[in-house]
């Protein structure tokens, strides 16, 4: 599962990924949860970057609240579920983080992890959108694809989002439906990272630098 991400230097995605481009300028963001808006690029934008919300609203639904019920997609079952199979077929995307977040522990004691890869640097997330409602008022969503979760993410969860190496991006967005599905793959443990980080990531409305802070394991005793 992936439920919270970050995207803190979204300027960096330029530098990262030189063959996309936007033309306005995103805030930092250390805490980005569902219904919020993300960074990606779709599979019918010619490289443009632009804001989708969180949560997928299929074409067919009755209303927006379906959609943080959809904001994970299983790798797994994308082909056979009516929410998920038009879009692998014909609305692909990749959607910008620098981190995402996990909790261990009990309901009463959560515990967030932060994950990292290549130390920090951006990455690509495999995602599926949707335009919902009319033509002239229409909602673009989307949803965060996941796999089952490598050796480093196991420790805490037993998915993972599908990360895309650069080598994936281009068959994730415009290849056949098979090739696709064989970009949605654990990503490498050996290039990411994980650390405890600040409680405070418990409450959705806590967006702060300090999020992406290790702390000591006993700082998480609350």
């Amino acid at each position: 599962m992936c439920a919270r991400f970050s995207l803190a230097a979204p300027d960096r995605i330029i530098v990262r990924y030189p063959r996309f481009r936007s033309r306005l300028t995103w805030p930092p963001r250390f805490n980005i949860a569902p219904t919020q808006e993300v960074l990606a690029v779709r599979n019918d934008a010619a490289g443009e970057i632009a804001p989708l919300r969180w949560g997928l609203v299929p074409g067919w639904a009755q209303d927006v609240a379906v959609g943080p019920k959809l904001i994970n997609a299983r790798a797994e079952t994308l082909a056979e579920r009516p929410a998920f199979s038009d879009a692998l077929q014909h609305r692909r995307c990749i959607i910008f983080a620098d981190g995402f977040y996990e909790w261990s522990g009990s309901k009463k004691h959560r515990r967030p992890y932060r994950f990292v890869v290549d130390g920090g640097a951006p990455f690509a997330f495999a995602g599926l959108y949707e335009r919902w409602g009319s033509a002239a008022n229409a909602i673009e969503t989307c949803t965060i694809v996941t796999c089952d979760a490598n050796a480093l993410c196991a420790s805490v969860h037993d998915r993972m989002p599908v990360i895309l190496d650069d080598r994936a991006i281009d068959p994730w967005l415009g290849g056949t439906v098979r090739d696709a599905i064989e970009t949605l793959v654990p990503f490498a443990p050996s290039r990411m990272s994980s650390f405890p980080v600040t409680p405070e990531l418990n409450r959705v409305t806590f967006d702060d630098p300090r999020a992406l802070e290790p702390i000591a394991a006993e700082a998480m005793l609350f």
